[in-house]
Formats: C-alpha cells, sequence, structure tokens
C-alpha cells in the first residue's frame, strides 16, 4: 500500500512517459482491486476462476442483470465465471441458474462466493452503465447455453404454436412491478396491440405472457383481431400478489416459466412489452427483435437493458 501511494505522488506525466512506472501502477491497482473483493473471490480470481452465487430473494430477471454484470467483469479480466442464483432461506445445494443455463468453459466446481448485491464483489467499475446491446448479446454468445431440456421445450411450443405465422408478443408485469415504473392498464395495451396489427396486418397470431391471471383473462374478452396463445404456466397471480414473493411456492417450476416465457418472446417478430428485465432479455437473446414499450422504469430503477433499450423501439406506444 505504502508503494502505491508513493507511485501515486508522482506527476501523471512522468508515469505515462515511462512504461516501467505504468506497469507498476497497473499492478498495484489490480493488487488493490483484489483486495476490495471478499477473501474466497480473491483466491478463485488468482487461480483463474470467479464464482459468485447470488443470494437474494428477486425475480429472475435482477439476478440475470447481476449474471450479466459478472460475464463483463470476467471477460474483461481473463477470468472464467461461475455463477448460481439461491435465495436468502435457500439450503447450500440449491440452485436456480443450473437447471436452465450452463455456462462456458466447463471448469472444475469452486468454492462460491455468496453476495446479496453485486456491489459486495467489489468490481473495478460499475458494468451495468457500460453495457450495450452489442456487448450484451456478445457475452451471451459467448459464456451462456441454455440448457437442452428448455430448448426443447421452447422449440417444441413454436413448432406447435408460431409455425407459419407471424407472431405478436405481449409481456404484461403486473404484481410489485408497480413499484419500479408507471401501472399500464389492461385497455392502453389492447389499444396498442390493435395500432400494431394496423401497421403490421400480415401478423397471424399473438402470444401472451404475464404474472397476472386477470390479464390473460381481459385480454380474451376484449381482444378479438387475431388468435390469442399462452403457455400453461405453473404459476400466475391470482389476487395482485407477487409470485416469487409467496411462500411454499415450487421455486424450480416459478423459475423455469420465467426462463420459457422469455425464449418464447424471442422468437416472436415484434414485442409488445411492460417494463421487465425478463422480458428485456428477450431482445439479448434475438438482437432483430422490434420492440414497443408501453412503460418504462422510473429513472432510478433504469438499469441496463432498459437503459438502451428505450432508444430503440418501432414505434411510440398510443395513448
Amino acid at each position: 500500500m505504502n508503494a502505491f501511494l508513493k507511485l501515486l505522488k508522482l506527476p501523471v506525466k512522468l508515469i505515462l512517459r515511462q512504461p516501467g512506472l505504468r506497469k507498476r501502477v497497473r499492478k498495484q491497482v489490480k493488487a488493490m482491486r483484489l483486495r476490495l473483493m471478499p477473501l474466497v473471490a480473491r483466491y478463485n480470481s488468482r487461480n483463474g476462476v470467479l464464482a459468485v452465487d447470488i443470494c437474494k430473494d428477486t425475480g429472475m430477471g435482477a439476478k440475470l442483470e447481476w449474471c450479466l454484470e459478472i460475464l463483463a467483469y470476467c471477460d474483461a479480466h481473463k477470468l472464467r465465471p461461475q455463477v448460481r442464483f439461491s435465495y436468502l432461506d435457500s439450503g447450500p445445494d440449491e440452485d436456480y441458474f443450473g437447471p436452465y443455463f450452463s455456462l462456458r468453459p466447463q471448469v472444475s466446481p469452486a468454492r462460491f462466493t455468496r453476495i446479496h448485491h453485486i456491489r459486495e464483489l467489489g468490481l473495478d467499475r460499475s458494468y451495468d452503465e457500460v453495457l450495450t446491446l452489442e456487448s450484451a448479446t456478445r457475452l451471451l454468445e459467448k459464456y451462456l447455453t441454455v440448457k437442452k431440456d428448455v430448448l426443447d421445450e421452447v422449440d417444441a411450443f413454436c413448432a406447435q404454436h408460431f409455425a407459419g405465422a407471424s407472431v405478436l408478443g405481449i409481456h404484461y408485469r403486473g404484481t410489485d412491478k408497480r413499484e419500479e415504473a408507471p401501472v399500464v392498464s389492461y385497455d392502453r395495451v389492447v389499444r396498442n396491440a390493435e395500432y400494431y396489427l394496423q401497421r403490421f396486418p400480415a401478423t397471424g397470431k399473438v402470444f401472451i405472457s404475464t404474472d397476472e391471471s386477470a390479464f390473460i383473462l381481459y385480454m380474451q374478452q376484449n381482444f378479438m383481431s387475431r388468435p390469442v396463445i399462452t403457455r400453461d404456466d405453473a404459476f400466475r397471480s391470482q389476487n395482485g400478489t407477487s409470485i416469487h414473493r409467496r411462500l411454499g411456492i415450487d421455486r424450480y417450476a416459478m423459475n423455469r416459466d420465467a426462463v420459457v416465457n422469455c425464449l418464447l418472446l424471442a422468437r416472436c417478430d415484434a414485442l409488445l412489452k411492460t417494463a421487465s428485465i425478463v422480458s428485456d432479455w428477450s431482445k439479448l437473446f434475438n438482437p432483430r427483435l422490434g420492440l414497443v414499450l408501453l412503460n418504462r422504469p422510473y429513472d432510478q430503477h433504469l438499469w441496463f437493458p432498459a437503459r438502451e433499450l428505450v432508444k430503440d423501439v418501432l414505434f411510440e406506444p398510443v395513448e
């Protein structure tokens, strides 16, 4: 530390002009950064691995966003990532990432550092702020694999329901999302779906994904322009209470619902959506997916990918 402080006292121009000094500064900065990381993560990093258990009672989307930041950090520092998802009351062997995804390259299991917020890793920068749609897509193509049984389910659903048709996807995220973004009324979704169909009349079907049973019922009763398709999800809210906050729920089935719906929305020709990180990821899985954003998160919740998606839409929603 003292050596590093002495280096900092040198004029910046002197450091820049001398390759030897530049190298010493970079080495000291890297050493300091590692000291900020938890002990287990620091040890694994020295062996080329960063193994992180994201432990938080949030939905799949928030955890995926932190996973993406970890992938960005590992890519920048030539580390091999390992990731697990868990909840505050999870047992030592519970993992809600591994059943749906795997990471490349495959490495021997390491001891995981459990975090409750990405800040606890002490990364050298906020990777959320530097991610772009292009860089995120590249990271997923490089590191992330969807498990075969999940892809098989998605393929079978699309073959049965999407084949030969142009499909509009609609994702309505309700329940507790009103804490992060303005509420969108059901009838406004219908108006924008009708407007989309006026602009793209060749659309043959509409696929709806939502956490609210009432929304599906409303759409079935008030939207007759095209056949409506839904997946038979294991869980949907019946009373406005967020699913991931319910006690005693089968979390593996709940998280599979989120992942499969995300991938199904990515298979659509366009996506009409409310604020949700899960359906934001549909755009990462399919960069060509056209978007119509019915609302946007409040500024304090405007993280990646939503921060970038607002710049790339088919049209602004009608009121």
